[in-house]
């Protein structure tokens, strides 16, 4: 599910859910019939807000945050070592003026130490750690 509205022209919220329950129907190895599919999240949500503001000096500066949510997954396919989930916050800051604007976005703000997915119980990968982008932009 996903739902994007406008609260007012300066306003937005958007939000997104997913639930999966995925299992082997078929494999050369009957044991794993039924079982969840290793490195699949069972849930995956985010919400996101972001303001630009109006008026005076600060007419066209945009803030935005939001929230991301990684459910736990299986690191084997015999669903017996299990990743935990994680949640992550991101943060953008912004300025808009007529036909160009420069923003810079931050992801994983508190650049949060997690495992993103496993292969086995010896080979797991670390999630991104915080980052920056920088993006400018123009319209005619």
């Amino acid at each position: 599910f996903e739902g994007k509205v406008n609260v007012t022209e300066d306003f937005r919220f958007s939000a997104a859910f997913t639930a999966l329950d995925v299992e082997i129907t078929k494999d050369t190895d009957a044991s794993l019939i039924g079982n969840t599919p290793y490195i699949v999240p069972d849930i995956t949500a985010s919400a996101w807000a972001d303001y630009t503001f109006r008026g005076d000096w600060y007419d066209g500066i945009a803030v935005g945050g939001g929230v991301r949510y990684v459910g736990s997954s299986w690191a084997d396919m015999q669903n017996t070592l299990k990743v935990p989930s994680a949640t992550l916050v991101d943060a953008k800051i912004g300025y808009e003026l007529e036909n160009w604007g420069v923003e810079l976005n931050v992801t994983n703000l508190f650049d949060k130490t997690y495992v993103s997915s496993c292969q086995g119980a010896l080979v797991c990968s670390y999630g991104e750690g915080r980052s920056f982008k920088l993006k400018a932009h123009a319209t005619w």
